[in-house]
């Protein structure tokens, strides 16, 4: 598969996938009885034409045909056909009605799976992976509800009804007719074996594709300074060469299959206008059967011919269907049978272990956060800070050991006690679509204008809040990107502190705002963790002098651990750490003002 997303289980047969398709048209059994049985009739009245063409041709073939009747018959045919069409819209509308409300449920679907499974599996995807497969792939399977399943119900059942009457009327001249359709079909069959394994080879290159054209033109102001002689245009092109090769590889297996199979279907007047003349003048075949064969006979191939197309089209859906099923398989969160609720509030990690795949990132975590006390994680970049912070979330599930809020393993909890209990405010922010007060309500969906506008004002926001055009109902477009760094980030200082949790999470809050705003930010966050349990990742030492605990982590273990006066007189890895960021101020005296929670209690 593309890069960032883990391979999908083999598509499916297309028989398999066909009754998957169905399986969803079954969640609404009336709409989908009515849908079949209009595309049912809407192609049996298709056929309406060649019978009328043979009732004209054996009317005018009387002594004294019947002008007026005839009148009538091209009259009945007309109103047949017109029908058909009807019938045939009114089978689309109802597939489509059931295709949208599928596709609703599909991603509501896949959105609460995700809701449950560890943060590993989101990792392992990517956010433009799982962005793809929830909007793009559930939107592809449209076609297969709401056109694929009806319409290859409809087209196959009328042929198969003309070749029994065919065969009623005289097996001699049906065999003639269905004997060039069978190698066609085994023809074709041989050249779309491996049409699973085309289908993926699209799949991949195209995403591949998408996501080098995105770099591309990400990159574009870099590649201009740094890339003069267009290497990276040189990989673009080699990529679309290769979806290129891919998309060729597909269009010569579909246009010979398809060629293959109308040249066998086509060949079957060259068998049956011979047998049919010959029967006739030995008066073994009536002439009304003679015509009735040389009218459907090329109809039927002509039916026969789109298979192809629905082929290639039930691959694609197999293909979709598989990538889906691929994320709806992965195990959530286990959840317990009977959820507790702790009474104290004080965290331990109770020799606590995590790994991702063969590498150990944490190994026999014991750490205790006593309630209203701040304790840092500091350490080089890999060290498992962020991930010591997301196991007390509930990310993931430790692989050793446990971690407990008053006694009371996390995994015994209910995700709802769980995240009354633990906030965040994460590195990078994150606003949705929609207003200021959207945002916050999203923590507090009762909150009123009051303790919006007190939130707002403890996170320093209320200013350029009130600046915006609307002020707090003014609309956050593309995730607030027409804000600054730092003013998401006290957007979200605003949720958090109307979260109002009592154990806090904060990973690297001011990593990425310029001076002015890494100041407002500290001190919204020295508001925001009065009076809680906080666990702090920071890279910056001066913001957590006044910590409480400091513990330093290195290669997933704790190495130092102590205020911060301690960890500087003990002369190890902190204050090595401590003298590279603050050269000239041993003893952080000068960085006091600095800290986030200086304000706290």
């Amino acid at each position: 598969m593309s890069a960032g997303t883990p391979d999908a289980p083999p598509a499916a047969g297309l028989g398999a996938t066909f009754l998957r398709l169905a399986g969803f048209l079954r969640t609404q059994p009336g709409a989908m009885t009515a849908s079949i049985a209009l595309g049912l009739l809407a192609a049996l009245l298709g056929l309406a034409w060649q019978f009328g063409v043979v009732w004209l041709i054996l009317e005018a073939m009387e002594p004294a045909p019947d002008a007026t009747r005839m009148g009538w018959i091209v009259a009945g045919i007309a109103g047949l056909v017109v029908a058909g069409r009807l019938a045939f819209l009114a089978s689309t509308a109802l597939s489509h009605k059931i295709a949208i409300d599928v596709q609703r449920d599909l991603r509501l679907a896949l959105a609460e799976h995700l809701a449950r499974v560890p943060m590993a599996v989101s990792e392992r995807y990517g956010a433009k992976a799982l962005r793809r497969l929830v909007l793009d792939d559930v939107e592809s399977v449209e076609d297969g509800i709401a056109h694929l399943v009806p319409e290859a119900t409809a087209n196959f059942t009328a042929p198969l009804i003309v070749l029994v009457v065919l065969f009623a009327l005289d097996w001699r001249m049906a065999l003639a007719a269905a004997l060039p359709i069978g190698l066609g079909l085994v023809a074709m069959r041989a050249m779309t074996r491996n049409s699973t394994d085309i289908t993926r080879a699209y799949y991949e290159r195209s995403a591949e594709l998408a996501a080098r054209a995105a770099e591309y033109a990400a990159g574009l102001p870099t590649l201009r300074l740094f890339d003069g002689e267009g290497r990276s245009l040189l990989r673009f092109r080699a990529v679309s060469e290769r979806y290129l090769a891919v998309i060729g590889d597909w269009v010569r297996r579909v246009l010979l299959a398809s060629a293959v199979l109308q040249v066998c279907v086509g060949s079957g007047l060259l068998l049956v206008l011979p047998l049919s003349l010959w029967l006739t003048a030995r008066d073994e075949l009536p002439v009304s059967h003679l015509v009735i064969f040389l009218v459907f006979v090329p109809s039927l191939g002509g039916l026969i011919t789109r298979l192809p197309n629905f082929a290639f089209r039930f691959a694609q859906q197999g293909e979709v269907l598989s990538r889906i099923d691929a994320l709806l398989a992965e195990p959530p969160l286990p959840r317990a049978d009977a959820p507790a609720r702790p009474v104290g509030r004080t965290v331990r990690f109770e020799g606590v272990g995590f790994r991702r795949g063969e590498r150990t990132v944490l190994d026999r975590i014991d750490l205790v956060l006593e309630p209203g006390t701040v304790t840092a994680l500091v350490g080089a970049s890999g060290a498992g800070k962020t991930t010591l912070a997301n196991l007390l979330m509930r990310f993931h599930d430790p692989h050793e050991g446990r971690i407990t809020i008053g006694g009371v393993d996390l995994r015994a909890m209910a995700p709802e006690t769980l995240y009354a209990l633990v906030g965040t405010v994460p590195q990078h922010p994150w606003l949705f679509t929609g207003t200021v007060a959207e945002n916050l309500r999203l923590a507090a969906p009762e909150a009123g204008p009051s303790a919006l506008a007190e939130a707002l004002a403890q996170a320093r926001a209320e200013t350029f809040v009130a600046g915006l055009p609307g002020g707090i109902d003014a609309p956050l477009d593309h995730g607030g990107a027409t804000l600054s760094g730092g003013e998401r980030q006290r957007l979200c200082v605003a949720r958090a502190l109307l979260h109002d949790t009592p154990i806090l999470v904060l990973d690297e809050a001011t990593a990425s705002a310029d001076p002015i705003n890494e100041r407002e930010i500290q001190r919204a966050l020295g508001a925001l963790a009065r009076g809680r349990t906080v666990l702090v990742i920071a890279h910056r030492l001066a913001s957590i002098v006044d910590a409480d605990r400091i513990v330093v982590l290195d290669g997933g273990r704790i190495v130092e651990s102590g205020d911060h006066g301690a960890l500087l007189a003990k002369g190890g890895r902190y204050a090595r750490y401590w003298a590279l960021q603050n050269p000239g101020t041993p003893s952080g005296s000068s960085a006091q003002e600095e800290s986030a929670y200086a304000a706290r209690a």
